[in-house]
């Protein structure tokens, strides 16, 4: 799953990153999240990466402090 952080769809605070790419591998059999963002849709210029959570169907992106709902993102 790939999503573009923009602030006029997800309500973040963090202004650097406005305009970056959450790429995120889902897993259904496990409760942690692999995750990387980057600078670029295709995932080439990496700017960070680590590991977050799915909760009551919500995924949980750190950097920007927001819960997204699954079910919005298919």
């Amino acid at each position: 799953m790939i999503i573009k952080m923009t602030r006029d769809k997800y309500n973040f605070r963090f202004k650097q990153y406005e305009g970056m790419f959450f790429h995120a591998d889902i897993n259904e059999e496990s409760e942690v999240v692999r995750y990387k963002i980057t600078k670029d849709e295709k995932g080439l210029e990496l700017k960070e990466f680590g590991n977050t959570h799915v909760k009551d169907d919500m995924l949980y992106i750190p950097q920007i402090e927001v819960y997204i709902p699954l079910n919005s993102l298919k």
